[in-house]
């Protein structure tokens, strides 16, 4: 270190004046910032520049759709996109440095200061005699009145140490627990879009169908006004026609009501700007095909839940934080003890030596802290006490989630077959109904309620699909499966997409088993099945021979075309011929890769089967299908789903069974 590069003679004869100017800077210092102390409000013109900030923040580095949505593509854009999720993210960054933070804490205490000092006047003083009295008349000093001084200090206290010890491992696992908090905002987010997904799909799907439907309840209404102010008919029959006409529009309304703000709700789960149009993909299939039977039992989801829930892991890390704070509480009782090595510097002239070390320990003890050491005992053991019975508490109510989620499961699955049934009976009616028609043996009237009624049915049963899709969200969310397992969402979205497709298909195949398509195709039972239709058709009802066209008998329910490709119709069909075409996939004597491939076909969902059959040389060849299915159009639309899949261009044929 060096010296003041200011003469000290010079330095001495101006530290008085140092000394007043430094007072009063310093108190004309103290007195302005009192002045400016006051906080001002925002002002409108902050909040709009803030406002408009915030806004360029939110959608900023998003990709724009430019395909339809499908279901896992919404979950990958949430997943991604999410504010309250990138919040949890967040939090747990924060979490993560604050443990490092308090891992430095355990460090050495390593302080460097530097400071200077300046008198109005020497430190002069005079000495008397211990042994005679005499007071010296010569005044001395043995310091400058204006001197420099630079401290470098390294201390370490052992008490601090095992505190700061306690506290790492506290802020370790409060990191945990922010990890586990995003994983059940994840779970609730999923359950979230899936719900909303299905509703906004329904609402797609439907709105024009509604509308259509709609328009021909209220044209059929006014002719049945007509027919009974012209007496055409029994007024009783009329009214009751109304009526049932004016209940199913309202039904109509109501869902329609419902339905319409599903796409916005969807649309801010995964963070899309307000305003952005957007498609979803047409599913048809899965609105037709038959919910699926749960093949675990309550108990084995009991076990599944209690092992991955979130909640009791973030419990099981809040007893870890307990124990920790037991275990400072009993370090803070014992002795400090403290080592510390300094080197100094003092730039006074009056000094022999203006540079020197020093080394020493120190023992503290807070003696009145004992005190309070049976009472800081009996504290964290309450503490712990009350974090068991949390955790008590808390697995209690996830065996009770779980129980509940699986009986919702149920009542929704069992809610959607009985629709499905329902919407069958009435396809089979609408037909009979118009056949009836064309012969004159009913009315007009009878028709357009027919109609009405299933298209009432097609609604509930789309919205019936969308709760049962709510109810299997529901009971994943229960038993607490992480949705990417160890992946992370820095991943692109295609590949977000993809692993959380396989995920899902993973877990049903662990869940539920579908229906055995087989053994429908081999009976008589008429099947639903979505056909590609590129419209939906109401049916034209044909007045009976001899009856006159009018103004007020004119058909009511013309064919409405909607020019869209993704309105699903429903119809009923029964196979007229017992042909079926299955699509194979390998052809092979080897049942190591026969099994490999099943493996694969089961994850993905097929409903797979291997038949065996002679070969040329008589040996027999396993043969793997990927299905069998009643026509030759569905047969060839799961072999492209499958090429599609599995990227593959090879062996893959349609053969008639």
């Amino acid at each position: 270190m060096t010296r003041l590069l200011f003469p000290a003679p010079c330095l001495k004869r101006s530290a008085p004046g140092l000394a007043r100017g430094a007072v009063h800077g310093v108190l004309a210092l103290v007195a302005v910032a009192g002045c400016t102390a006051a906080t001002p409000a925002v002002t409108p013109t902050e909040q709009a520049r803030q406002a408009k900030v915030d806004q360029a923040q939110l959608f900023k580095d998003q990709p724009r759709l430019t395909e339809p949505l499908g279901l896992h593509d919404a979950m990958a854009r949430a997943l991604k996109y999410n504010l309250d999720l990138r919040l949890k993210r967040l939090e747990e960054v924060v979490a993560g440095k604050q443990e490092e933070v308090a891992r430095l804490e355990m460090l050495p205490r390593l302080t460097v200061a530097a400071g200077y000092s300046a008198r109005s006047a020497d430190n002069a003083s005079v000495s008397q005699s211990l042994l005679t009295g005499m007071v010296s008349s010569d005044p001395t000093f043995s310091r400058e009145a204006a001197t420099g001084t630079a401290d470098f200090t390294l201390s370490w206290n052992l008490l601090d140490f095992g505190v700061s010890y306690y506290q790492a491992r506290q802020e370790g696992n409060r990191q945990w627990i922010q990890t586990e908090q995003r994983r059940k905002a994840a779970h609730n987010l999923i359950k979230d879009v899936r719900f909303a997904f299905w509703r906004a799909a329904a609402a797609q799907w439907l709105e024009q169908e509604i509308a259509v439907i709609q328009k021909s309840a209220n044209q059929a209404i006014e002719l049945a006004r007509s027919v009974e102010k012209e007496k055409l008919r029994s007024p009783v029959q009329s009214l009751q026609f109304q009526l049932g006409l004016l209940e199913i529009t309202r039904q109509l309304e109501k869902s329609r009501a419902e339905l319409a703000a599903a796409k916005e709700e969807l649309a801010a789960l995964i963070q899309l700007e307000p305003g952005t149009p957007y498609r979803l993909l047409d599913d048809s299939a899965a609105w037709s095909a038959p919910p699926w039977d749960l093949a675990t039992s309550v108990d084995e989801l009991e076990r599944w839940a209690l092992m991955q829930r979130p909640e009791l892991r973030i419990e099981q890390y809040q007893a870890r934080i307990e124990a920790d704070e037991t275990r400072k509480a009993i370090a803070r009782l014992f002795p400090g003890l403290e080592f510390d090595v300094s080197r100094h510097y003092d730039s006074s002239a009056l000094l022999v030596y203006q540079q020197w070390a020093q080394a020493g320990a120190r023992l503290s003890w807070n003696l009145l802290r004992t005190l309070t050491g049976g009472a800081q005992m009996d504290l964290s053991a309450n503490r712990e006490k009350v974090i068991q019975m949390r955790r008590l508490v808390m697995h209690m109510a996830i065996i009770g989630q779980v129980r509940i989620a699986f009986h919702e499961y149920r009542a929704a699955h069992d809610g959607l077959r009985r629709i499905m049934e329902e919407n069958e009976t009435r396809q089979r009616l609408q037909t009979h109904t118009a056949n009836r028609g064309a012969m004159g043996l009913d009315s007009q009237l009878v028709f357009v309620h027919t109609a009405a009624s299933a298209a009432l049915g097609r609604v509930q049963q789309y919205e019936a699909y969308a709760r049962y899709q709510s109810a299997l969200g529901r009971l994943y969310a229960s038993l607490g499966w992480d949705l990417l397992g160890a992946q992370g969402v820095a991943q692109e979205l295609p590949y977000l997409t993809r692993q959380l497709r396989e995920n899902d298909r993973e877990w049903q195949q662990q869940l539920v088993i579908g229906r055995n398509v087989l053994s429908d195709l081999d009976g008589e039972k008429s099947q639903t099945v979505m056909p590609p239709a590129k419209e939906a058709v109401m049916p034209v009802w044909i007045p009976p021979p001899g009856a006159k066209a009018s103004p007020a008998t004119e058909p009511v329910a013309q064919r409405a075309k909607i020019e869209r490709t993704d309105a699903p119709v429903v119809q009923n069909v029964r196979p007229t011929s017992k042909t079926r075409y299955a699509v194979q996939v390998a052809s092979t004597m080897d049942q190591a890769g026969v099994e490999q491939l099943t493996a694969r076909l089961r994850q993905l969902g097929y409903p797979w089967q291997v038949r065996e059959t002679p070969g040329a040389d008589g040996r027999m060849v396993k043969q793997v299908w990927l299905g069998i299915y009643p026509t030759n159009a569905e047969a060839v639309a799961a072999k492209k789903r499958f090429q599609q899949q599995e990227n593959q261009t090879g062996f893959i044929k349609v053969i008639e069974n």
